[in-house]
């Protein structure tokens, strides 16, 4: 959970803990018990969010990582592959085997 998230979270939860302590002090205040319900119930699910979002973004870190080393290793095949054909074969067929280069 991100220190943003956490500590907002744990502000409400703290919120919530006092006003329900002194729930008829604060009821004549106009804060109701199912206001201070509402408050409880979406800190929880802000909490239950934030841990999926962060599953989410190490899935895509790990995601990213594959696909990072998966387009090294094209690229490195990508060039061993143009090597031999630049070296087999004149400057003019080279387009012929997919080879754009110039030189």
């Amino acid at each position: 959970m991100s220190k943003t998230y956490a500590d907002q979270v744990q502000k409400a939860q703290l919120l919530v803990a006092g006003l329900k302590k002194n729930l008829e002090l604060v009821k004549t205040r106009g804060i109701s018990l199912e206001q201070i319900e509402r408050l409880e119930q979406a800190a929880t699910q802000a909490a239950e969010m934030n841990r999926e979002v962060e599953a989410l973004r190490e899935e895509v870190s790990l995601k990213a990582g594959a696909a990072n080393k998966k387009l090294t290793e094209v690229k490195n095949d990508m060039q061993n592959c143009k090597t031999i054909v630049k070296r087999c074969f004149d400057q003019e067929r080279w387009i012929d085997f997919g080879v754009m280069d110039k030189r």
